[in-house]
């Protein structure tokens, strides 16, 4: 079974171009806390250190929505589930004082079998994504969603994957991973492990969703 320092975890985040600040609370529970402009989200951090052998990501929010038909609404189409967090007193969902329900995102993943850091790299980028969505960053247009289809007329045989994001990205550039997968019919974890893993071929810009682009020509 794999394990990561802390600091070996965070340095994972941040070669996403993300920040990411590692913290210990008086417990002597750990965390890294990832902050942008626009959403938070956390590793919390399993076991004890300095060696962690699990994490968790997580993220939460308010919502106006009966919380149970919007948790199943999600977990329908994304792997990190949403969860609804119970008021411990009175075993019902948890309010605030407008009335709104609280869910949260939380993924754990387990580092079993030599867990690789391009594994925990990719699913660290496919969580950021999932929470941009989670928080209403990232809506995808009527007039982008007529651009992917147009981008998908004319395809007959199959070709390799990597050939069809470089193709796509051709056509309409730059694009998010969640962009590329609806115009692919793919999902957007396959589409981020090809895009984070060739940097000599593709290149982003920003974080809030990030948005790729072909480095260069293709051959």
């Amino acid at each position: 079974m794999e394990a990561f320092t802390a600091e070996e975890l965070a340095e994972i985040v941040r070669e996403l171009g993300l920040p990411a600040e590692v913290e210990v609370d008086d417990d002597h529970s750990t965390r890294i806390n990832i902050s942008t402009d626009d959403v938070e989200w956390s590793v919390i951090l399993g076991d004890n250190g300095p060696f962690y052998r699990s994490v968790a990501l997580s993220t939460y929010k308010f919502i106006e929505d009966e919380p149970l038909m919007y948790a199943n609404r999600w977990n329908f189409e994304h792997i990190p589930p949403a969860i609804v967090l119970d008021d411990p007193a009175t075993k019902a969902p948890m309010v605030d004082e407008e009335g709104k329900y609280l869910v949260g995102l939380l993924w754990r993943i387990y580092f079993w079998n030599s867990i690789s850091v391009e594994y925990l790299s990719n699913s660290f980028a496919s969580f950021h994504e999932d929470v941009l969505e989670f928080h209403e960053i990232e809506e995808l247009a009527d007039d982008d969603e007529e651009e992917s289809e147009e981008a998908k007329r004319g395809e007959h045989d199959p070709i390799d994957r990597l050939l069809q994001i470089q193709l796509e990205l051709r056509l309409r550039s730059p694009q998010s991973s969640r962009e590329l997968a609806r115009s692919l019919k793919t999902t957007k974890y396959e589409i981020n492990n090809i895009l984070y893993h060739q940097p000599e071929l593709f290149e982003k810009e920003g974080t809030s969703p990030p948005m790729w682009s072909n480095k260069g020509e293709i051959q």
